[in-house]
């Protein structure tokens, strides 16, 4: 039984510290860096998710997932749930896996270099101070990096550096990356903030 006392954000300092961090740049007239995190935290997920449902419902894909019992605590009172979490979803055809992660990356790339340029936009905007220029230089790290790592995701997906795995149980193929020493799925690997 998992135990929850608060709301998910708050069990990563680093979540947090990076959502304190992007509102301080806010208040400098740099937003896009707090749009990232919504639009690759809760935005882009929910869109794969619907997609995944979708290739699920036509009999393309085969959503595999886990089911977890919790006890949460809401205002003092424990109340116990199962939740599901999606897992490495599998595919009827290696052709469809690589099709559904080439568009996905593509996708990710394209909002990613979306709040660049809407970073480019208020960089140009704000009065510039010594302050003001290192939270602008801080934000494009903070922008540069996850392009960064989604292009050489891509570059891994193209020289075929990723392993595709067919699995008997789900007659499927699934797909994952092996990233500093460990083995992450595909899946994890296009919805991660990085």
């Amino acid at each position: 039984m998992n135990y929850q006392t608060t709301a998910f954000p708050l069990y990563s300092p680093l979540y947090i510290l990076l959502g304190v961090f992007c509102l301080a740049l806010a208040f400098f007239g740099l937003s896009a860096p707090f749009l990232y995190g919504l639009l690759m935290g809760l935005v882009f997920p929910v869109l794969v998710s619907m997609r995944l449902h979708t290739l699920s419902q036509h009999g393309q894909a085969t959503l595999l997932s886990e089911i977890s019992n919790w006890k949460v605590y809401i205002q003092g009172i424990p109340l116990e749930e199962q939740r599901a979490s999606l897992k490495n979803p599998c595919f009827r055809t290696p052709e469809r896996l690589q099709q559904f992660y080439w568009r996905g990356f593509i996708a990710r790339l394209i909002l990613q270099l979306m709040t660049l340029g809407l970073l480019i936009q208020q960089t140009r905007e704000i009065e510039w101070t010594s302050y003001a220029g290192i939270a602008a230089v801080a934000a494009f790290i903070l922008l540069l990096l996850p392009i960064y790592h989604t292009l050489t995701t891509m570059r891994d997906m193209r020289a075929g550096a990723w392993a595709l795995q067919h699995v008997e149980a789900a007659d499927g193929y699934q797909a994952f990356f092996q990233q500093k020493m460990r083995v992450r799925t595909a899946l994890d690997v296009l919805l991660s903030l990085r």
